[in-house]
This record gives C-alpha cells, structure tokens and sequence, in this order.
C-alpha cells in the first residue's frame, strides 16, 4: 500500500474550497481535503436541512418478523430493476439518512445473515478488521424483555490490499483508495450515544424498531415497533401558503405562524369546540374569585383582569396582567388592590394617558352603607393609589357599577338602592380629576327591584341598557352635553344584560329573556327587536359579545349541557343574514364554566376570560384563552 499523508480537513477552521497555485506542487492531502470539504457541506446540509430519515417513496431498513431468535431488514425498493447500475443505485435501492449520512440497502438480508453476525463464518476475522464488534447472536428470553433494533453506519478506508480491482490492469499499480460507508444493525437495551460503552467515535446510530419481545423464540410481527423516521420529501414552497396562507420566506422568519396546528384547530371543530391556545391561570387560589366584565387590553399588549377576590378572607378587588407577546403565564400575577373592609364588585378600565382606572363598591350589595371609590394610577403603582369617592349617599347601597370611556370622561352607571331604587350615573372628568355633577344623575326608577344592568361606549356616546323589574331599558347617553333618551323598553324580563356598542349609530344589547337569549339592535337612530336568538333556550345566560378586528361579531355564554355542567359557548353572526351559527364549547374542562368575558386583539382575535369551579363549588377560579377566529 502507498503511502498517503494525514488527513488536513478541519470543519471548524470553515475552509470551503482549494486553490491550485501556479509553481506550487500538489500534494494527496490538498486533493484529499478538497473532496472532504464537499463531503462535509453535503453531510451538514442532508442533516440539517433535510434531517434523518427514510425518504418518501423507499421502505429502506424496514424490520419485520416471522422468525425465530431473528427477524428480517427490508430493502424497501422501489419495484422494477435498473437498465444500468446508476440506475439501479439511484431510482431502486432502499435508503435512510444518518446523521447526514446516504445509507444504502439493495436487498432483503436477515439479522443472522448479516457478515458480522456471530453465526456467519469469518465473522469475528471481518469484525477486527473493521475495529468493530461482532454482532451477538439472538436467544430466547427467559422473561419479557425489550429490546432496540439500531442501525450502525460508520466508514472506513479500502486499499488495493482489500480490493485487487483497485489496482491498474494495464500499469499493475496502486490507484487511488476509497472510502467506503459501512452499516450493520445492531440490538440493545438503548440506542449508542457519546458516553455510552457501546459508542464508538466515527459512528452514527438511528433507531429502527423495537422488539417487545415475550419469552418466546418466535418474533411476531406484533412484537415490532417502526421507529424509523419516514417519508422524508421537501415540500413545495407553495404548499405553505396553501394551507395557511403565509408566504414561504415570513413563515420561515416566524411571521403570521399560526398559534396551533392545522391538526389540533380541525380536531377542536371536529370535537364542536373552537381552536384556542392553552388555558392560562390567572386567579386559582382559595375561596371565590368572581368576574364581571373588567377586562381590557391595554397599551402594553397585555390582557388586564380585575375581579373580586376572597382570598384574603373578605371580598377585596384584585389584578392582573397577561403579556399578549408571552401569554403562557401571567405577567402581572393577582395581586390585592384593596385591604380591610369589603371591595367589591369592581369596573375598570385604561385611561388616554395609559393610567388605571379602577372603581369598587364599598359594602357588600344592598348595605346602605355601600359607597362608590376609584383608584388610579400606573400598574405598579396602583395598589396604593389614594381612594377618590365617586359617590357616598347617605342609607342608600350605592353598587352594581359599571365605568364607560366615553372621550374626555369615565361615565359611571349604578344601582341606588335605598327609599327609592333608582338607576343613576356620574361623569368623571379625566383630564383634569373632576366631577361635573355635583351629584348622582337618575336614568330611570328601579320600582320592580330590577338589578341588571350594562353599559358600554362607541362614537363618543354611552349606551346603557338596564331592567327595572319590570322592563328593559336601552339608553343613550352624550357625557359632552349631558343629555340621554330612554328608548326603546320591552316589557317582560331580562337579566344577564350586555351591551355592544360598534359606532355611535350601531349597538347590540343581548339579555337572558327567561326563555333564551335575545337581542336589540340599533341601526341608525333606530332600535329594532327584541329577536330571539336561535338556538338558545332556558337553558342559556351570561351573554357577552365582542366584535373582532375583521368586523365579525361572536357571543360567548353559559349554557347548562344534558350532564348538568355549564359551560361557556361561543357563537358567531352571519353579517348578511344576521343569523349566528351553533353553539361550540370555548375549550373542554372539568367543573363548571361561567361568566365569560372577551376581548377583541388586534391581530389575534379574541381573548376570552372565564370562572371556573373545578377545584370546587365554593372556590371558583379565572382562568384565559385566546380563541383562534382566523389560521
């Protein structure tokens, strides 16, 4: 055998190329490593770029059984034979990627018939050669044991000591040598990695079946496991925006990825749920944490949550804050806005500036000694911001607030319970701090003890729509001038009541009629209905409606299912026909699902937070999801 320098190649010095140099001799190693260099990029690009695996269209390496103490390695051919040897090596030859490896298989071949299997004559003479192992010969287990069938891919170098073809008929001389790849498969506990005494240096490994093998000698085919990685094929570029409607270079670069697989959004429709990302905790200590519709988003893309918590013993208002661009956790865990005493009840809201406003009860509902409060100030410093009183009537329970940005001024709608019932409100100046009524303005008498009640703003006005025991109430409210009308009122009951305010000449008001769910629409200067909300019955409440960015309008409610839970739903409006399609769950859970509220995110749809008492009837706790209107 010639001599032949060392190898040169280095892959971390990044050298991609050889140069020929005038008046320089070349040398093997030059040549040598300029074929290693070419070698190396294709190996990095199959690994990475492409990956392990069995390629679409072959069946290579397959394991099947039938045998005993053996099984058989499938060449997984494409059928038909070559009219060349190229051919034949390209188009019929069972294959795998290794490690960046091409790994070849031309025919079937049993475990036991493999040349460095113990069985096969020459085989520990081949093994030394090679610097590798004999492979051991099967035996029957004396108990179930499991073992794993891997494929070993090494290379080495072939002189004309070990192929006389190597050697030139016409000069009787040397060649150049080759490098030749080599496998055999292997069985183990485990697959070789580095650090392992079955490892070797210069080797890869891949998985190609386990054998769940009883105590028998016969290994059936369902005692075979497939491992392998198949069907590898790059896709077509245009496939991505096919199927998600990205193009291929922002998908690649993360941008417009969908949150979830195609697989788990049609698995949700196919269950009669809605895709969703996963359930973030936001409240989930002890005692009750009861929801309202205080939930908004803020400057800062987060979701801000603020509810009524008894954590602490007695009824105190808490926040907080999820971070929409990291949304698996709160990023403002809840925390206690209020101590001592009872907070209840709480509205809030995000102010031009980016301060929080947050206003409570005083009292428990129907204390006369409940009052009105506000804080506000930044997230961080919110908690011990002074309380302002918005409103402190003598014996009267002044509660069930409800807070409206409307322009220059919060607008808040309340229950005034005492002598007489009353619904009222009061304007609060931002800008400058200020209360231009000087005290509470009545909407309407509360004679029947009505207690539901919502508001909501668009255009610059308020929309307030309330029930008085006897009748619903939609209102209009300008803050600038100080003037509302009362129009329409239907008679009958409606509790649950939420409004959805679009522009200052479109609003919605769902309610809870007793029998279903209905809705009052206002096109213009006109109030339409009340309509009857298809498919809703008796067992339907806790409307709230959200209007996306795309214009579409949703429902989320609660509705009792045949096993007695509740859970929320979610509907969707026809904008043409103004008919809203079946009923589907949010997200499946445990326990029982209420008092929903949503949010519209630009450029994520909806966010939708709700209660829930999985951890018992006593301690309901809040939880969010964002649900995925659009892929």
């Amino acid at each position: 055998m010639a001599s032949m320098t060392s190898s040169t190649f280095h892959p971390l010095l990044r050298y991609v190329n050889v140069r020929l140099q005038q008046g320089v001799p070349i040398v093997d190693s030059d040549v040598n490593e300029l074929d290693d260099v070419r070698k190396f990029e294709l190996r990095a690009f199959l690994k990475w770029y492409v990956g392990d695996g069995v390629p679409e269209g072959t069946n290579g390496f397959q394991i099947t059984g039938g045998l005993a103490n053996d099984f058989t390695i499938g060449a997984g051919a494409p059928s038909g034979s070559g009219s060349t040897e190229l051919d034949t090596a390209l188009a019929h030859t069972g294959r795998i990627i290794v490690d960046g490896l091409d790994v070849m298989i031309t025919t079937d071949v049993a475990f036991s018939a493999q040349p460095l299997h113990a069985s096969q004559t020459g085989a520990s003479t081949l093994a030394a050669k090679l610097g590798v192992p004999v492979v051991p010969a099967l035996t029957t287990p004396g108990a179930a044991t499991t073992l794993i069938a891997y494929l070993d891919v090494w290379e080495h170098l072939v002189t004309p000591d070990d192929d006389p073809n190597l050697i030139l008929p016409g000069l009787g001389v040397e060649s150049c040598a080759r490098i030749k790849r080599e496998w055999v498969v292997r069985t183990g506990a485990a697959v070789p990695v580095s650090g392992s005494s079955e490892f070797l240096a210069g080797h890869s490994y891949t998985p190609l079946a386990v054998l769940n093998r009883p105590a028998t000698a016969l290994i059936a085919p369902s005692n075979i496991v497939d491992k392998r990685q198949r069907r590898l094929l790059l896709p077509p570029a245009h496939l991505i925006a096919d199927t998600v409607g990205v193009e291929p270079v922002d998908y690649r670069s993360g941008t417009n990825r969908p949150l979830i697989s195609l697989r788990a959004a049609i698995n949700a429709l196919l269950a009669g749920q809605l895709p969703t990302t996963g359930e973030v905790a936001v409240a989930n200590g002890p005692g009750p944490d009861l929801l309202g519709k205080a939930v908004f988003l803020d400057n800062a893309n987060g979701l801000v949550i603020v509810w009524q918590s008894s954590q602490s013993g007695t009824s105190q208002v808490a926040l907080a804050r999820i971070d929409l661009t990291n949304p698996g956790v709160t990023s403002v865990a809840a925390t206690p806005l209020t101590s001592s005493g009872v907070h209840a009840a709480p509205a809030a809201l995000m102010l031009p500036n980016g301060d929080l406003l947050v206003a409570y009860q005083t009292a428990a509902s129907e204390d006369p000694n409940s009052d009105l409060k506000l804080k506000r100030g930044p997230l961080a410093t919110l908690a011990g911001a002074n309380e302002v009183t918005i409103t402190a009537t003598a014996n009267v329970a002044e509660q069930r607030m409800q807070a409206v940005l409307a322009g220059d001024f919060v607008v808040f709608v309340f229950d005034q319970s005492g002598t007489t019932d009353k619904w009222s409100y009061l304007r609060y100046r931002h800008t400058d701090n200020s209360f231009p009524d000087t005290a509470p303005v009545q909407l309407a008498t509360n004679s029947g003890g009505g207690r539901a009640m919502h508001a909501a703003s668009a255009g610059g006005l308020v929309f307030i729509a309330f029930y008085d025991g006897t009748k619903l109430t939609a209102s209009s409210l300008n803050p600038v001038t100080n003037t509302f009308t009362n129009s329409p009122q239907v008679n009958g009951q409606a509790t649950d009541i939420h409004v959805l305010a679009l522009s200052a000449t479109s609003a919605l008001v769902f309610y809870n009629s007793g029998s279903g769910l209905s809705v009052l629409t206002l096109s213009g200067t006109t109030w339409t209905g009340p309509v009857a909300i298809a498919g809703t019955d008796v067992n339907d409440s806790q409307p709230t409606g959200v209007q996306d960015s795309d214009g579409t309008v949703w429902l989320l409610s609660t509705r009792k299912f045949p096993d007695n839970t509740n859970h929320v739903v979610v509907r969707r409006r026809n904008a043409a026909s103004g008919d809203w399609t079946a009923p589907q769950r949010l997200a499946p859970s445990t326990g029982n699902d209420g008092f929903p509220a949503a949010v519209p995110v630009p450029g994520q749809g909806i966010w939708a937070v709700w209660a829930n008492d999985r951890n018992g009837t006593t301690n309901t706790d809040l939880f969010a999801r964002r649900v995925i209107t659009a892929i």
